[in-house]
């Protein structure tokens, strides 16, 4: 009898300590990932003043560096 109670005493221990470490470990999602996004406000803030300052694209990157036979 006393090693029945123990052992069902042991598996509901263990189970509480799965439940707890799986719900307080730190890389277990909590909640299904979303893609990370500026608000719309921002966005459509910042594309209005680049588009009064004449900046409609980024800026191009400087030619690579060439070799020439001498």
């Amino acid at each position: 009898m006393a090693k029945a109670v123990f052992g069902i005493a042991g598996a509901l221990i263990f189970g509480a300590a799965m439940v707890f470490a799986r719900h307080s470990y730190a890389g277990h999602p909590k909640r299904p990932a979303t893609a990370l996004a500026a608000p719309a406000r921002f966005v459509s803030i910042v594309r209005r003043d680049l588009l009064q300052a004449g900046i409609v694209a980024p800026a191009h990157a400087p030619p690579g560096a060439a070799t020439a036979v001498s």
